[in-house]
């Protein structure tokens, strides 16, 4: 994925969280560009905060003025957790089953 979109350079990490979190680049775009809110970080950083698709889109990111263009340091979405990775699903599952399992039994034998 190219570290740059428009006025945007992101950072490895922030990269990373995009397709964690199914961000587009463009909604980070929309975000830092015309937030609801904006709030100073302590140092050089913002936090930007805007409502995109119904999703809370919340991004840190530093200007840098030589580029005039904002590094994106971090990007998250408020109310929603970051999806488990395939192979957790699958190391899990099994878990899960056996405990749907013991509920089912349980709830069959408080009836009687």
């Amino acid at each position: 994925m190219d570290q740059n979109y428009k006025n945007l350079v992101f950072t490895k990490h922030a990269l990373e969280r995009l397709g964690d979190r199914s961000i587009s680049m463009d909604a980070i775009w929309q975000t830092v560009s015309h937030p609801d809110k904006k709030f100073k970080n302590d140092g050089n950083s913002t936090k930007f905060i805007r409502r995109v698709n119904g999703r809370k889109i919340h991004a840190v990111a530093t200007f840098l003025n030589k580029e005039n263009k904002w590094l994106v340091v971090s990007v998250w979405v408020r109310g929603e957790d970051d999806k488990q990775p395939l192979v957790w699903q699958i190391i899990t599952l099994p878990f899960k089953i056996l405990w749907w399992l013991v509920k089912a039994i349980f709830k069959t034998l408080s009836k009687n």
